[in-house]
């Protein structure tokens, strides 16, 4: 159903969507909690709380397939959290679908101004009508046309302070009884023809805000003198509604006063803009390197020693400034983790009932924060990640307590900051890697020699789950084994340019660690010389830099060998990754880390650290092999950015048993 909103409206709408985004991202977990405590009242409160919300606003946009759901859903909340209704795994189930419904209606209101038919959502809304008749209840019925309104009788005495607006004492004496709060609720559960004007609504929602209510309206009545009778009649009823209805009103007026704050202290920002932003940030950095770089070469040519010292004061000033504001910047990308760990408890849940496994999910760090183009290409290798625990880790509960683990499996997904990095872990507590099998599946497939095999260690044997068309799984299935997902995975956290190592002990458990960069646009690069080119290593990669000493240079096979302090490193030079010509003398050795080993790498000429901003290379040349994009140097040469996993990932198949 196609919707139309007016400039006010669609900034209602906008507001509306954020708030919906928030109350749907918190309520998988909510939920998961939930069925594992259903007795949680805090829970269940919140639960009802949110659904609640989310009505309130979809009734105050029109949007009437979103309220019906979220109203079905809050009534069998209502009757769970007093205790008129039992929770259940099927129960469950549907309250997840009506939850996956709400988000699709959200989905299509954002994209294209659009929510689900009745048609549509009547299958879900039979389903949640049958809990509650199940229940035995009498659905909970929408606000009637003109209910609470009040009689001449009861508003007759009303009389208020001096200066009350209009509009706001029309509202009071129309809903007599009811708080500022309440009042608000009635109106906007009111169909759209028959809301006051928008006007007044805002009016009202300000006066909430600032945390007025009825009773700062109103002159208190004057006392009249009681009769015996009266007092004798209070002495036998004494009044306990006033200290709750109060209470109410301080707790319906709360939400709406952090809401206002909340409305001060955030501004939603296209990310059109900070991307814009950025590119202006990433061209600043290329300036200042270039002034730097002029400046440095006036020093030498320049007699006017004075004027040359107060230059490079200003250009010093200059650079912390830009090093300021690139880092501001940075933070505008910044997202916290928890955007998709919030995921994965719903994942999870299904795929086990699916799997019939009980498995227990633990989030950790889900604050941390990491570049929003990083976070958005996270999700689907996490996803692969867990399944693939849920499947060939965790074992079934029996299995689980022959062997005398607990009938629970665990899984945990962790993120935290180190350095430069962030670390994102996936662990749990089931099988762990075989790995005779894995090197015999391997072998059957033909991606490695018997003989490599044989000679393989067990962290070689792991880097095998990550080639093309492996798989350990006996049995294709909609979840496994069908040879594609963990290749997948290795392929997009190294685009990111991050890396991804595996730990893991039979019968124990496997852990899958995965090291990102913070972010994607900035970085440090170590810039390297070969065949008279300039080539910029990133420095997160660069392990150690010594000088190239021929004697320590081996050759083992068709491959050569780099001795240092009694390790062996396999060494290739630049130019044959690149497949140029190698002739000239080499001057240094780069230690780099390439997944679970370290590798030397020779090279003619050694530039020094800069820190540069990535350029793409664009559609034609973004396939390239070993190249994560370019940049423009302070002299204004274009330098290309050397991606080593990808630029050795060729030579993987011949290296296997020989790393």
């Amino acid at each position: 159903m196609k919707l139309n909103f007016s400039d006010d409206m669609r900034e209602i709408l906008e507001e509306f969507l954020v708030e919906a985004d928030e109350i749907l991202s918190n309520l998988d977990q909510e939920l998961i909690d939930l069925e594992a405590n259903p007795e949680d009242k805090e829970l269940l409160n919140s639960i009802f709380r949110g659904m609640h919300t989310l009505k309130g606003g979809a009734g105050f946009l029109g949007l009437t397939s979103i309220v019906e759901i979220a109203h079905k859903i809050e009534d069998i909340f209502n009757l769970l959290r007093n205790d008129e209704l039992k929770l259940t795994s099927e129960m469950m189930d549907v309250i997840f679908e009506g939850v996956d419904k709400l988000k699709e209606a959200i989905e299509m209101l954002k994209e294209s101004d659009e929510i689900p038919d009745e048609e549509d959502v009547k299958d879900i809304i039979d389903k949640l009508a049958r809990i509650l008749n199940q229940g035995e209840v009498i659905e909970a019925q929408p606000v009637v046309e003109n209910e609470g309104k009040n009689s001449d009788s009861e508003t007759q005495d009303i009389e208020f302070v001096e200066g009350v607006d209009e509009d706001i004492k029309k509202l009071i004496l129309q809903y007599p009884g009811k708080d500022l709060a309440g009042i608000l609720e009635e109106l906007i559960l009111l169909p759209p023809d028959e809301r006051p004007p928008l006007e007044v609504i805002e009016k009202l929602e300000k006066i909430i805000a600032e945390g007025k209510d009825v009773k700062d309206f109103i002159k208190p009545k004057e006392e009249k003198p009681k009769s015996q009778d009266e007092t004798k009649e209070e002495e036998k009823t004494p009044e306990k509604k006033e200290p709750i209805a109060e209470e109410s009103k301080k707790e319906q007026s709360k939400p709406a006063k952090k809401k206002s704050e909340r409305k001060e202290e955030v501004i939603r920002v296209d990310v059109e803009r900070v991307e814009t932003l950025m590119n202006l940030v990433g061209e600043l950095v290329l300036d200042r390197n270039r002034i730097v770089k002029l400046t440095s070469g006036l020093e030498t040519s320049c007699e006017n020693t004075e004027a040359i010292e107060e230059l490079l004061d200003s250009i010093t000033g200059m650079s912390r400034t830009v090093s300021d504001l690139q880092d501001a910047v940075m933070k505008l990308r910044m997202q916290p983790v928890k955007k998709i760990f919030s995921k994965f408890p719903r994942i999870v849940r299904d795929l086990a009932k699916k799997l019939n496994k009980k498995v227990n999910l633990v989030l950790e760090g889900e604050d941390t924060e990491i570049d929003r183009s990083i976070l958005d290409k996270l999700e689907d290798p996490l996803i692969h990640l867990v399944r693939n625990a849920i499947d060939h880790g965790i074992e079934p509960p029996e299995e689980r307590i022959m062997l005398g683990k607990p009938e629970v499996g665990l899984i945990k997904l962790s993120a935290f900051q180190e350095g430069d990095r962030i670390i994102i872990a996936i662990e749990d507590d089931g099988r762990g890697i075989n790995v005779e099998k894995v090197k015999k599946k391997a072998v059957e497939k033909g991606l490695i020699s018997p003989e490599q095999a044989e000679n393989m260690s067990d962290k070689e044997a792991y880097e095998l789950l990550f080639m093309p068309g492996f798989s350990t799984a006996d049995k294709v299935s909609d979840v496994s084994g069908r040879g594609v997902g963990m290749d997948v995975v290795a392929s997009t956290i190294h685009s990111l340019r991050g890396t991804i190592e595996v730990e893991s002990e039979l019968g124990k458990g496997t852990k899958f660690i995965m090291k990102l960069p913070l972010t994607v646009a900035i970085i440090r690069t170590l810039m390297v010389g070969a065949n008279n080119k300039i080539f910029a290593i990133p420095l997160y990669s660069v392990v150690e830099i010594v000088r190239y000493e021929p004697e320590n240079v081996k050759s083992i096979g068709q491959f050569k060998s780099f001795m240092l302090r009694d390790e062996v490193y396999l060494l290739f030079s630049l130019n044959e990754l690149f497949d140029m010509p190698d002739e000239n003398e080499k001057q240094f050795i780069v230690i780099v880390r390439v997944g679970e080993k370290n590798i030397a790498i020779s090279i003619e000429e050694l530039f020094g650290e800069e820190e540069i901003v990535i350029k793409p290379l664009g559609k034609l040349l973004e396939n390239v092999q070993g190249i994560a994009g370019a940049t423009i140097t302070g002299d204004g040469k274009v330098v290309l950015i050397v991606d080593t996993n990808s630029l050795i990932n060729d030579k993987k198949s011949q290296l296997v048993g020989v790393l």
